[in-house]
């Protein structure tokens, strides 16, 4: 039955005070420890609720606690993939020393992501035996719309786990729920989506006091089998296969060529930034046929090996599959008509325009790969765009003057997101879903919410806030709702479930909710204050549980001594309270540390002169946010939220020194240059 509460009236939670992870000391590990123990042997983990359970939260602490451990074991191994600690000179600026050093470990780990990558590529598609990919006459049946319902799932067991770096990829992949969901669909993976996350079988695997991931011997020899790949992902090969697109020959690359450079006694920039390795940013190699092959030119052989799959199995282009609200629905063109924001009809147009529009000739009639780069690709499809006897072959184009639809463009604009940056199978680069997370992972680590004797009362009101978060985006479908750090907690822990994510939202906001991966940081902030103050609005309570100058500065933004007395509409408002609970304590949160704005998928704008004049008004209306808040403190009796010139934070375990931080920044500790693609 549908849920008719108005969302302006769910009245807030009782416990309203920070969470007790910010104002409770730490429990010592002779009092607790036990009872910590206990705690995750007794996790249920068989919930059949519509939102993320309790325990769900927990067992995902647990693993994403295995993640991090896994990154630093991983970061700190001297010499793996030959990048060495003594790549980085002895000096005596110890800012700048620490800073490379940082950077060497990063590289190991980027190329760890890779090789996991690659190998969750080949688990991937050892899943669901004798599945196919599915092809326009599928979509074209009514009843591809109940693809979704799918009746019997993968059931995983600690027997048939994959080793932890695969694990690693398809949870990044989950969280971004319409391209999962995508691309389950397009290899006909749908026992797979519909298993979610292996919860009963994943948190036994996982020891709960060193957090390390010990399925057991059965399980590795099942990988082992299905797979041909080793358990262990450092007994892998130093070298990867690729095959020609031109004379087929399969060649053996590195994964990496920086100790190379390193034996010509280069810079250390230089070592991490210029290998030629399929890791590396500067891949490069050349066939015995002359063919020479990059990163870009793998990218668009997939396109083009893509748009073969349209000629011959009729499998439509990546992009397509779902509607524009995230949803499987027939591609008839009289069903679209009664709701143009269901039209997958529409999203399919870039197989039309390839295949009734006569484009695939351009890719498929030559004897060569006729293009090197996607964005050569993104000039040949404009430029059919704007050919009106091109587009009037596409089908549903009936007028002497054709011409290309909102929708279909947004299509095309869909379609050509598959392929930047990604030469992989999937519709977006896993490697760069993995080190986004990264910083989240991280994050969650830092807040320790685990080992916290509240940890179940913290966990409650974190799904109780996330609740209220999914009707905020049910009440404003055309704004972006942007999470706090305790909220994205349970989102991404109801996202790892996909059925039950899948029918939650749909039942609640008429759409498959998305999770944005990629958001430019200072529309993230914009977008996080306007969250701030609609939960605040809704329901007369803090929504960012931090006292960090950001946080300060946010709430001072829209929050008015008159809202803190009374509240909204008059009513008695339990704001004032709320606030006051929140600076009980002396000192203001540390903002590396606080479960504030989850900023792991902000991304720096690109250098462009209207994009410098958006970050120059938020960052002065942040700064005069940001004084209100200081005066307002001074008011009350209580230090001012402190914002330090200088930063230090530490990266892969080393500190490095940072000009300037705010929490809606992107993780300032990805370093662009050291992978294959700009994560």
């Amino acid at each position: 039955m549908e849920d008719k509460r108005d969302p302006l009236h769910v009245s807030p939670p009782q416990d309203v005070g920070a969470p007790p992870a910010y104002d409770v000391a730490p429990p010592t590990a002779d009092s607790t420890a036990t009872d910590i123990t206990a705690a995750f042997a007794r996790l249920e983990l068989d919930s059949k609720s519509s939102e993320p359970s309790i325990d769900e939260c927990i067992a995902h602490l647990k693993l994403l606690e295995a993640f991090n451990h896994l990154r630093e074991d991983i970061a700190t191994q001297d010499g793996l993939y030959g990048i060495n600690d003594s790549f980085v000179p002895a000096s005596d600026n110890d800012q700048l020393r620490s800073r490379d050093m940082a950077k060497v470990r990063e590289k190991r780990w980027a190329i760890f992501v890779t090789i996991a990558v690659k190998r969750f590529e080949a688990y991937f598609q050892t899943l669901q035996p004798g599945s196919t990919m599915t092809n326009i006459e599928t979509m074209n049946d009514y009843s591809y719309e109940r693809i979704v319902d799918v009746r019997e799932a993968i059931r995983f067991d600690t027997d048939s786990l994959p080793p932890l770096d695969v694990l690693m990829v398809l949870h990044s992949f989950m969280l971004n729920p319409r391209n999962y969901l995508s691309d389950c669909i397009r290899y006909g993976k749908m026992k797979l989506w519909a298993s979610g996350m292996p919860w009963k079988a994943v948190n036994p695997a996982i020891d709960n006091d060193t957090f390390a991931y010990q399925p057991g011997d059965a399980a590795q020899k099942t990988f082992v089998a299905a797979t041909g790949l080793p358990w262990d992902i450092l007994q892998e090969s130093p070298y990867t296969s690729i095959k020609c697109p031109q004379c087929k020959t399969r060649l053996d690359v590195p994964w990496t060529t920086c100790d190379k450079l390193a034996e010509l006694s280069a810079s250390v920039g230089d070592i991490l930034n210029e290998g030629r390795g399929y890791a590396d940013p500067g891949f490069s190699v050349t066939c015995k046929c002359l063919q020479d092959m990059d990163h870009e030119f793998l990218r668009s052989t997939k396109f083009v090996r893509d748009v073969q799959k349209v000629m011959v199995d009729n499998v439509p282009m990546p992009g397509g599959y779902l509607s524009l609200k995230g949803q499987p629905c027939p591609t008839r063109i009289e069903n679209e008509l009664r709701d143009a924001k269901m039209a997958t009809y529409y999203m399919n147009f870039p197989t039309r325009l390839i295949k009734q529009g006569g484009l695939y000739k351009t890719f498929c009639d030559t004897a060569q790969i006729p293009v090197k780069d996607v964005e050569s690709i993104r000039e040949i499809i404009e430029k059919a765009l704007r050919d009106r006897d091109c587009i009037s072959k596409t089908g549903d184009h009936k007028s002497l003057r054709p011409r290309v639809m909102k929708d279909e463009r947004i299509a095309v604009r869909k379609m050509m997101a598959c392929y930047w940056e990604n030469s992989s199978i999937f519709s977006m680069d896993l490697v760069g879903a993995v080190i986004r997370q990264g910083s989240f992972v991280e994050k969650m680590h830092a807040i320790d919410w685990l080992h916290s004797p509240a940890v179940r009362s913290t966990m409650d009101r974190l799904i109780t806030k996330y609740e209220r978060f999914v009707q905020i985006m049910a009440q404003h479908p055309t704004e972006t709702a942007v999470p706090t750090l305790d909220v994205d907690l349970a989102w991404h822990t109801h996202q790892l479930s996909p059925t039950v994510y899948y029918t939650y939202t749909v039942h609640r906001t008429r759409t498959y909710v998305d999770h944005d991966d990629k958001i430019e940081e200072n529309k993230l902030s914009t977008a996080f204050e306007w969250t701030s103050k609609t939960y605040e609005k809704y329901y007369q309570a803090v929504y960012s549980e931090c006292t960090c100058w950001y946080c300060e500065a946010i709430r001072e933004s829209h929050t008015s001594t008159t809202s803190r007395l009374f509240g909204h509409r008059s009513k008695k408002s339990s704001l004032g309270t709320d606030l006051s609970n929140l600076h009980r304590t002396s000192q203001p949160s540390d903002p590396l540390k606080s479960a504030h704005i989850s900023a792991h998928n902000a991304i720096k704008a690109q250098n462009h002169p209207d994009r410098r004049t958006r970050d120059y008004v938020r960052n002065r209306q942040l700064e005069h946010a940001y004084r209100k808040a200081c005066q307002r403190a001074k008011k009350e009796g209580r230090a001012p939220p402190a914002r330090d010139d200088v930063h230090w934070a530490y990266s892969y375990g080393y500190p490095v020194y940072m000009p300037f931080y705010a929490p809606y920044m992107g993780d300032p500790f990805i370093t662009p240059g050291l992978y294959a693609a700009n994560p």
